[in-house]
């Protein structure tokens, strides 16, 4: 009963376009005004313009890297003068460039042991 259903749809709609068909015109509009197309106005001159090149508003920029691993940065701590507190500062530094390595092996973040905060500039 679907199938019948389809197929009777279809062939209203077949014999409906074929009725629209029949009463479109065979000729074109300009013949049924009595125009030809030597008749119609030329269009108007125009001079070929350069595209102008704007300038992007945005700066792109080359991406910059997730996370910048760097260990020790090479920098040596300020020196005091004072024995014991020079002797401490170098004791932590070591220790801080020790848990670095262990952090690097374990897959951990970066960890800054000249007091800076990672990814930011230093000001010195």
């Amino acid at each position: 009963m679907k199938g019948f259903k389809g197929s009777v749809g279809f062939i209203a709609w077949v014999l409906s376009s074929a009725s629209v068909w029949a009463d479109l015109p065979q000729s074109s509009i300009l013949s049924r005004y009595g125009i030809t197309t030597d008749q119609l106005p030329a269009p108007a001159a125009t001079e070929p313009v350069e595209p102008v090149e704007e300038k992007s508003r945005f700066q792109i920029q080359p991406e910059q890297p997730f996370m910048t691993i760097r260990l020790g940065d090479g920098k040596v701590p300020q020196t005091t003068g004072n024995l014991s507190i020079d002797r401490m500062v170098q004791q932590d530094l070591e220790r801080c460039q020790r848990l670095q390595g262990e952090l690097v092996k374990r897959g951990g973040s970066y960890l800054s042991c000249d007091g800076s905060i990672p990814g930011m500039p230093t000001f010195e």
